[in-house]
């Protein structure tokens, strides 16, 4: 395969209308490509792709030398070689482009996976109706069957079986009956116990916090001892006393659904109606006295306006600059100057989140996922450059000669002393040690194995982990992935570096620990950068 560009040439230039020959690639007068785009889309898409990758021998050549052949790529690179291989920095950009697609769509997957787990246990009663209702209509079909085998014998002259046949009859109908009267027994104690609807999940602490109760509030510690069932009741009593007084306190202008659900009863002799109630909270530094039971009055104190309620976090994602600026000074989280613009971001997306998580959970992780991702590829990008900047320290000759340069001066010295007092009548060696003696490689060249080994890192994943995920083995594919590319990686830095496998497993293990603290370093950067500025 050619690795040219194809061209479908044209006689005259679109651009100048300079007549072109044959063999003009470009026109002679203006410049321009010789080069027909006058295609079908599917053609033209084709062109688009071939030339980000060079789909063609390079893309071959590349991918061979990636799996079957460690480090081999970037020793050609380095050696000259280059032609016959995609550009590190276009491999890099085509993988990565894949991988943070297709890590995207694996966080999508997950996160409908984990809502239709939740969706299940959510609808479990539903379930059982529908097992309870099957064995009803089991027992009903048995009583339709015994009366027809009754009947049958009834009409035919032979009676014999027409004792078992009524006998049949007659438990199908007892247990038809029994199973009635469970299920009427069952119905009453429902209607007994729930006297409220159902709610899916809101916290106690939540609830008083809506209420604006002041953190040191004495209701606070006297309801957490009560059962859920007894605070329930408790609560709604006092939410009643509090709607009563209009003066201390206002109404809640939005309510989660959660929250309304948890202040929803039913009412009525079958229990089907249901009424909810207009949610009201105390006002900021407002005093209320309510009874708490039949012995006990209570005085309920309003918060000071900082308790971090729905109302609260509105009014937070609402502050201008100076207004967040002054709400971190009273918190005593003053920054820097050129630092208060990304804590003003981080405190506005913390407050955003709290909300977020409040009305739609899923969404909201669905969000700081992919906000991950962002912060995880741009870590990335800069890992990559650390890294090489690792490895030029590591495989330097001159941090080499750094290091062994007490030892080859002492050496100096002791041969030195040894001529001196007649030990030795010849010098072994004359020059004193240089600091940092040896050549080094270039930085760049450090940079390009650095590309090269990460695109092969997100490329393992891509098949080997995405596989796994497809095929439910994710946790096992995952260990085999990560151990099969710390192999590859040492493989690597002895074809690339040139060393002798204990030197290369020495380093190489240096440079993993270094590594996990640069990621972990960058990574907090990164994604609290991400997150102040999304």
């Amino acid at each position: 395969m050619s690795i040219h560009k194809k061209r479908r040439k044209v006689e005259i230039c679109h651009n100048c209308h300079t007549i072109l020959k044959e063999d003009d690639n470009f026109c002679p007068h203006c410049g321009q490509e010789n080069h027909d785009l006058k295609v079908p889309l599917g053609h033209l898409a084709f062109e688009v792709f071939e030339g980000f990758t060079h789909f063609d021998t390079k893309f071959y050549n590349t991918m061979v030398s990636i799996f079957f052949y460690p480090g081999k790529i970037t020793k050609d690179f380095l050696e000259g070689r280059r032609g016959r291989y995609v550009p590190p920095i276009r491999l890099y950009f085509l993988i990565s482009f894949i991988f943070f697609l297709g890590l995207g769509y694996m966080v999508d997957l997950a996160l409908k996976e984990s809502t239709d787990f939740i969706s299940e246990n959510v609808t479990v009663k539903d379930k059982s109706e529908n097992v309870k209702n099957k064995a009803k209509k089991n027992i009903e079909d048995e009583l339709e069957e015994a009366t027809e085998k009754l009947d049958e014998i009834k009409s035919s002259e032979d009676t014999n079986g027409l004792a078992d046949a009524q006998n049949e009859v007659k438990q199908a109908q007892l247990a038809l009956k029994l199973y009635g009267k469970i299920d009427k027994k069952t119905e009453k104690a429902k209607i007994k116990i729930h006297k409220w609807v159902d709610f899916t999940s809101v916290s106690l602490d939540e609830i008083l916090s809506e209420m604006n109760l002041d953190s040191d509030d004495t209701l606070r510690k006297l309801i957490v001892n009560l059962p859920e069932e007894k605070q329930r009741e408790r609560l709604i009593n006092i939410q009643k006393q509090i709607i009563a007084d209009t003066i201390n306190t206002e109404k809640i202008a939005e309510v989660s659904k959660d929250l309304r659900d948890y202040f929803t009863e039913t009412i009525g002799k079958t229990k089907q109606l249901e009424y909810s109630l207009n949610l009201h909270a105390l006002k900021n530094n407002a005093s209320l006295k309510i009874n708490y039971d039949t012995d006990t009055i209570l005085t309920l104190k309003g918060s000071d306006g900082s308790l971090q309620n729905t109302a609260y976090l509105k009014k937070v994602l609402k502050m201008s600059d100076e207004q967040l600026d002054s709400l971190n000074r009273k918190k005593d989280n003053t920054a820097a100057a050129f630092l208060q613009p990304f804590q003003r971001g981080i405190l506005r997306n913390l407050t955003y989140y709290q909300l977020a998580f409040r009305e739609d959970a899923e969404k909201a992780f669905s969000e700081i996922a992919h906000l991950g991702i962002g912060a995880f590829s741009l870590m990335m990008f800069i890992l990559m450059p650390i890294v090489a900047l690792l490895l030029k320290i590591i495989y330097s000759k001159r941090t080499h000669s750094i290091i062994s340069y007490p030892f080859r001066l002492l050496r100096y010295l002791w041969d030195w002393l040894l001529y001196l007092i007649r030990f030795r009548k010849i010098r072994k060696y004359r020059h004193i040690p240089h600091l940092m003696a040896g050549h080094t490689r270039y930085y760049y060249e450090h940079l390009i194995f650095s590309i090269h080994i990460h695109s092969v890192f997100f490329l393992m994943l891509l098949i080997f982990v995405g596989g796994g995920i497809l095929l439910g083995y994710w946790k096992i594919a995952l260990i085999m992935t990560m151990l099969g590319f710390f192999l590859y990686f040492i493989l690597s830095l002895k074809t690339v570096y040139r060393q002798g496998i204990i030197k290369t497993l020495f380093k190489s293990v240096i440079l993993f620990f270094l590594y996990v603290i640069s990621f972990i370093f960058i990574l907090s950067i990164t994604s609290a950068f991400k997150f102040a500025t999304s």
